[in-house]
């Protein structure tokens, strides 16, 4: 007789869904994050808890459950709203664009049991009640239990008092899974327990039954773990918050001090790489959904993990080498190749075999980005204070993640994850395969639409190894290899070309730069010691033919006045020669001779300056000659000195032409004997057919290696020569560089001083954050009463603007997330309204904006512009209040922006120096804003100036222009 049959369900088998499918902690926390992410959540954290037991908490600001969705839903292991609510959006999105769901099996929420043995779960709808589950999963190890004798204690409480004194009540519900209680369930629990404990006896392991009863004698769950979660402190209206009691060794170690050692160094770090870059970098657009992870630890809180620490696309562009693009249904790859910070354009690749469109596996359109650099400094492009912090990022942020739908799938990105085989093939020969693991950026994204067949493993670790992964993890690495030997490995014509030019650059204008600089102060020493005394002299000359020519006015004497004429061209012409040389940046020891010599000089072009004046009333009194005669005698006077001045300057050229030809036929003769040298005596050597072919060879690869030195020396000496005959003052060129080079040692030399500060910067920017989170949820968890206060809601106001002001205003992290924005005039106007409100009051300045500066449009980091406009507005009130009339304003003017004020406006004297780092002149000032203002600014490619006498001014003290790049107007 046939009989239909079905399967039985055993309790265990929740627990080989759940715990059994996790490879480790982080990708137990992606996948409660998933599922906050598929509920709509805009934020996710997860808070570990010290205590007894410790605790851990994933909150999430989602649509949150009822106790319907609860029972129907989340109790229900997979789910079939994958296929009921197919191509229907969800009731409640807030705001936010259909996201595409994550889940997949509808078991994802099982994998909290990795986590931790006890689960509480917590959730509230918008407008409905709050519903709380407890769960031990303890519960489903017993292999003697039908998963149907299982109750899960779950309850409706109408606000946060109720839900704290009713939790306590769930326990006991939960306790009744012992057995012990009368009835038919009751007895088969018990003789299942019963038999499960004579198990583990027989095995020496301990009473499952005992440790589930001992951690459920009171409720864990207190007031301090539910106020971390903002619905139940009444800052939003729905969500879930999913508790984790006891927390497993992966969790545990984060706030157990005694915890320490390279074992839990490597688990911490774990979670650090897995979690981070949690939503995709690299994405023009990341989604609305940020994350963190908390640790609470006694009084202190400390943040360790934010969606904003990441290294993202504009940094990546950054990068001397990457590539950005995307691949097709074909296998086809489009997109821009960057090597040696050189664009070489959109270029198209082609795999070596078309890609199958047969079967449901198939791949799909993908794209993919990756970027690295240098190993090693001298031939990278990069600084090498850039280059030094690129490799740190490298420690923090290197790998090849994967993302489909803009969140990451696990593990790829992580060290041992390395799915390409950037480092097996780096170990065969590192610089022809190039890439590798560690040291490159980069990301392959995927949608679930266009690739569905790319699929995770039941365990979500990794991709499953189908068709549809081999062929797009084959067409990558034969991708990288094929860009590797065209762009930027060593057997790529690119690095042949290029890196002998970035090594040669930096050796040679370090040596070149080196040797100016000596000649310099050797010129300068020689000249200060052969001038000094004939300066001096010089000087007592001309003032004595200033007596002279006041003897000769009183005397009237002619034949004395002619005299006087003919000394006093002599000592122009003195004058012209002791006209000292530009001097460098760091003088040393040569600084107060310098100093001397500069005042002294200035002092006889005074005295100079007189002696024309006594000079021309001698002439005007004589009037021995017409006017015009007398005029025309000076004219060629002073021609004729001229005259003899440009002999002098043509006999030292033609000498030192002569010499310079000596010198290059000199090294023409030595160079064409450097072939003979190295292989002239293959000539004399025996030549067979066997060796005929090596030594044809070598002769090629000399002849190769000599012209490529040949063209190197010479090419640049004829470009010298060039520029000479362009007219192009190297000399100029020469020491403006090396002026330059030597002002930016010595800013280095400042900044490295100052990383001490910058550090300490840092650290209270952390301590800040995790302070001001600290104020803010403690504010929060203050009763209701005291809320209602004026004092509470000041105290609020305050803190509120504190933090806004300090975030405003703290440095950009360089590594960080940096998302363009479009930042309107308007919007930068009435932040500056609203930020010196009280100090505009107060000093009694009136500020205003234009009509047309508030129309403009600028798209960048608003950390970046903002700051601008704060430093510049501050200095302007300390300015314009030393004034009567106190005004700023801010106007948009012939396409730049103005800011203007009306205090005493920048003396002369202080422009060059105005953007120097440490440079001021307010007493209190620290001379380090105009230095970062323009710094940050030019990172994007914006200007800023203090205005010339071509820019627009608006008022009459100081004007800086701004001159954005791609500003634009409503208008």
């Amino acid at each position: 007789m046939t009989q239909g049959v079905s399967f039985q369900t055993r309790a265990r088998t929740i627990d080989h869904l759940g715990r059994g499918q996790i490879a480790d902690a982080p990708t137990a926390i992606s996948e409660l994050w998933k599922n906050a992410y598929d509920a709509y959540a805009r934020n996710v954290a997860l808070h570990i808890f010290d205590g007894q037991p410790s605790l851990a908490a994933i909150f999430d600001d989602g649509v949150g459950m009822t106790r319907q969705d609860v029972l129907e839903r989340w109790l229900v292991i997979g789910t079939e709203s994958k296929i009921e609510d197919f191509g229907v959006p969800p009731a409640d999105t807030f705001g936010l664009p259909l996201r595409t769901r994550q889940g997949e099996k509808g078991i994802g929420r099982l994998s909290v049991a990795f986590l931790a043995p006890g689960t509480i779960l917590v959730s509230k709808r918008e407008n409905q009640d709050y519903v709380a589950v407890v769960i031990d999963w303890r519960l489903f190890e017993n292999p003697f239990l039908s998963l149907d004798d299982i109750r899960l204690p779950a309850a409706v409480f109408t606000g946060p008092d109720e839900l704290v004194a009713g939790l306590p009540g769930l326990l006991n519900v939960l306790r009744e899974n012992l057995g012990g209680k009368a009835g038919e369930r009751g007895k088969r629990l018990a003789e299942s327990w019963e038999r499960f404990s004579d198990y583990e006896r027989s095995q020496g392991l301990p009473s499952t039954a005992d440790a589930i009863a001992a951690s459920w004698k009171a409720m864990p769950l207190t007031r301090r773990h539910l106020e971390e979660w903002l619905v139940f402190t009444g800052l939003s209206e729905h969500g879930t918050a999913m508790f984790m009691v006891d927390l497993n060794n992966e969790l545990g170690v984060w706030v157990r001090p005694e915890e320490s050692g390279e074992e839990v160094d490597e688990v911490k770090n774990r979670l650090r790489q897995t979690l981070t870059n949690f939503t995709d970098p690299y994405s023009e657009k990341r989604p609305e959904f940020d994350y963190e992870v908390f640790i609470h630890r006694g009084d202190s809180d400390q943040r360790i993990i934010a969606a904003n620490d990441v290294f993202g696309l504009d940094s990546l562009h950054d990068l001397e080498h990457y590539i950005d693009g995307n691949f097709d249904e074909y296998g086809t790859f489009t997109g821009r190749i960057v090597a040696f910070g050189q664009d070489l354009g959109i270029k198209t690749y082609r795999p070596k075999r078309a890609l199958s469109h047969r079967g449901r596996d198939r791949l799909g359109p993908f794209s993919f980005v990756i970027g690295t650099f240098e190993v090693e400094e001298r031939r990278s492009t990069h600084e090498p204070n850039q280059h030094a912090f690129l490799e740190q990022q490298a420690d923090k942020f290197s790998g090849i993640f994967v993302f489909r739908d803009s969140l990451r799938v696990m593990p790829y990105g992580r060290p041992d994850a390395d799915f390409l085989g950037l480092e097996e093939r780096r170990s065969m020969h590192a610089g022809r395969y190039f890439f590798s693991h560690r040291r490159s950026f980069g990301r392959v994204a995927f949608t679930r639409k266009a690739n569905p067949a790319l699929r995770d493993k039941a365990g979500r670790e990794g991709l499953v190894d189908n068709r549809a992964f081999r062929e797009m993890r084959i067409l990558l690495i034969e991708f990288l290899v094929d860009a590797a030997k065209k762009y930027f490995g060593t057997d790529s014509a690119v690095r042949d070309e290029m890196l002998p030019g970035i090594m040669e650059r930096k050796i040679l204008q370090k040596e070149a730069a080196d040797k100016a600089r000596a000649r310099r102060r050797k010129t300068m020493r020689q000249f200060l010691r052969e001038n000094s005394a004939t300066l001096e002299d010089a000087i007592k000359k001309t003032q004595s033919l200033i007596d002279l020519a006041t003897e000769t006015l009183k005397k009237k004497d002619r034949t004395q006045a002619t005299v006087l004429a003919a000394r006093t061209n002599e000592m122009r012409v003195v004058g012209d020669s002791l006209r000292p040389p530009t001097p460098p940046s760091r003088l040393g020891d040569l600084e107060e001779s310098w100093r001397a010599y500069r005042d002294n000089y200035q002092e006889l072009l005074n005295t100079l300056q007189q002696l024309a004046k006594a000079q021309a009333e001698v002439d005007e009194a004589m009037q021995a000659e017409q006017p015009h005669e007398i005029l025309e005698r000076r004219y060629n006077e002073q021609s004729n000195a001229l005259d003899a001045q440009l002999e002098e300057f043509k006999k030292k050229i033609n000498e030192r032409l002569k010499v310079l030809a000596d010198v290059w036929h000199g090294h023409v003769l030595a160079d064409r004997e450097k072939m003979k040298e190295r292989l002239g005596h293959l000539l004399d050597a025996k030549v067979t057919v066997g060796n005929l072919l090596a030594m044809l060879s070598l002769i090629d690869v000399t002849r190769a290696e000599l012209s490529e030195t040949f063209s190197a020396n010479y090419g640049s000496f004829i470009s010298a020569l060039d520029q000479l005959v362009e007219g192009i003052d190297l000399q100029g060129a020469v020491d403006i560089s090396n002026e330059l080079r030597e002002e930016l040692e010595e800013q280095l030399n400042d900044i490295r001083a100052v990383a001490q500060i910058g550090i300490t910067v840092e650290i209270i920017g952390h301590e800040f954050e995790t302070l001001e989170s600290e104020v803010r949820r403690n504010l929060a968890k203050l009763p209701a009463s005291a809320q209602e206060t004026p004092a509470y809601r000041s105290a609020l106001r305050a803190h509120q603007a504190l933090a806004d002001r300090l975030r405003f205003l703290a440095p950009m992290k360089i590594g960080g997330y940096r998302s363009r924005e479009t930042i309107t005039g308007a919007q930068i106007a009435d932040y500056i309204e609203e930020f010196f409100s009280a100090i505009f009051r107060d000093k009694r300045v009136d500020f205003m904006a234009t009509k047309e500066f508030r129309t403009i449009k600028i798209v960048d980091i608003p950390s970046r512009i903002f700051p601008v406009f704060i430093n510049l507005i501050n200095n302007a009130v300390y300015w314009a209040s030393q004034n009567e009339e106190r005004r700023i304003a801010l106007d948009f003017k012939n396409g730049l922006v103005v800011v203007a004020d009306t205090g005493p406006g920048v003396d002369q004297e202080d422009l060059p120096r105005l953007f120097t780092i440490f440079y001021t002149t307010r007493r209190s000032g620290r001379g380090v804003g105009l230095y970062l203002s323009r710094t940050n600014l030019a990172v994007a490619g914006h200007k800023i100036r203090y205005a010339t006498p071509d820019d627009p001014k608006v008022l009459g003290g100081a004007n800086f222009i701004i001159d954005f790049k791609g500003v634009r107007t409503d208008g």
